[in-house]
């Protein structure tokens, strides 16, 4: 019974404290959202919330080249207490806000927050949990934080109705002080090494050992083209599910729900992954999902292939991206796992900008329901090609074991 608990991932102190809190905190992002599209609409309508979500997005971006290099040069508890800090001040400054440009000002200071704060737990849960429980970990942690978002995405709405748009952003400031009290408390850290010789470069040398790596340049150059193609209907989305399809906007929220629902299972079922391999195989297969949901979503003309579709697209997703998060800490050395997480997510987001306007045109020239089937197509071939070459990588390398 003793070793059996000393397996298990909730057996370490510092994972309940982590995971449980990481999961509010994005419960009270998914409020904050609700809460400040409410807000932006009344603003300027579709140009302000296009300003909001370049908001949330750029500053990922801009911090690519520092973020990395912070959170592998400098005490794990020192960062994760300041980032979050800055997190819980930015959101209650932002509840007090009145106009358009201090609100995005303030969303852009809370990301750059995030943009040090998410590599650094990133880097810090394969320590606290050792190498052998990175996988279910990862799988794990994702999990939670779906149902979370799910529920505050269901409850910022109300929470909005009942108490106002300042309040329930003072909700998601308080889940940030609450992050940063546990930060405070977890006793795993890391450190640089004392003597250590530090490499050069923040995202230069994240990226030179993400695409260093036969295995991981395959599939996250495969990673970049997906998000540029599947993050493109988003911008559509909408339009399919209320114009195409005939939903209203409640059925809208029920197709985002399911898509949700999905993610957990998908992040849920990548815990139970314990190879190089079959995380690569989990990763192009998530990818193929979200194509094949998309397709379904596309050929839709009523509820329930769309919500298939969406159940499908959402548990790719959820796949793909705890099954992709594992396989890159598993496989670079732990002193530069900080910059590498850094260099991933900032080119993801990077790529990310790149879908809004492409969404934008692909949705006016061919219309939204044509849009979701030529990009899902795009999806599921481009991950047959990938499975191609990723059957020709020659990887001899297995984990990296850090201690």
């Amino acid at each position: 019974m003793k070793q059996i608990l000393q397996s298990s991932l909730w057996a370490h102190r510092d994972v309940r404290l982590v995971l449980p809190a990481r999961a509010l905190s994005y419960a009270g992002d998914a409020i904050a959202m609700v809460a400040l599209m409410l807000r932006v609409k009344e603003y300027g309508g579709t140009g302000a919330i296009t300003v909001l979500l370049l908001a949330f997005a750029v500053p990922t971006v801009v911090m690519i080249p520092v973020a990395g290099r912070i959170v592998d040069s400098y005490d794990s508890r020192a960062v994760l207490v300041w980032a979050t800090a800055l997190q819980a001040v930015a959101g209650v400054a932002l509840a007090f806000s009145h106009d358009l440009v201090s609100t995005v000002g303030l969303v852009c200071l809370l990301q750059v927050g995030q943009a040090i704060a998410g590599p650094c737990w990133g880097a810090l849960i394969p320590r606290i949990v050792g190498e052998g429980l990175v996988g279910r970990a990862i799988g794990v942690s994702q999990a939670l934080i779906g149902v979370a978002m799910l529920v505050g995405s269901a409850v910022g709405g109300v929470l909005v109705e009942w108490i106002g748009g300042r309040d329930a952003l003072l909700v998601d400031a308080a889940t940030f002080g609450v992050l940063t009290v546990v930060a405070g408390l977890v006793r795993t850290r890391r450190r640089p090494a004392l003597g250590a010789v530090k490499e050069s470069g923040g995202f230069s040398a994240g990226l030179r050992t993400l695409l260093g790596d036969p295995l991981l340049r395959v599939l996250v150059v495969c990673l970049w083209v997906f998000v540029v193609v599947g993050e493109a209907v988003n911008v559509v989305e909408v339009f399919l599910v209320i114009d195409e399809v005939g939903l209203n906007a409640a059925g809208y929220g029920w197709v985002l729900a399911a898509q949700g629902a999905g993610a957990i299972l998908g992040a849920w079922g990548s815990g139970r992954l314990t190879t190089s391999a079959h995380r690569a195989r989990a990763v192009l297969a998530g990818v193929a999902g979200i194509g094949l949901g998309m397709v379904g979503m596309g050929a839709a003309s009523g509820v329930v292939l769309l919500v298939l579709g969406a159940v499908i697209t959402g548990a790719g997703g959820g796949l793909l991206n705890a099954a992709s998060s594992t396989l890159i800490v598993t496989r670079v050395a732990e002193a530069v796992r900080g910059r590498v997480v850094a260099a991933l997510s900032g080119t993801v987001r990077a790529c990310s900008l790149v879908a809004l306007p492409l969404g934008g045109l692909l949705g006016g020239v061919f219309g939204p329901r044509a849009t979701f089937l030529g990009c899902g197509v795009l999806c599921v071939v481009g991950a047959m090609g990938a499975a191609l070459l990723v059957a020709r990588t020659k990887d001899s390398a297995e984990e990296v074991v850090s201690h």
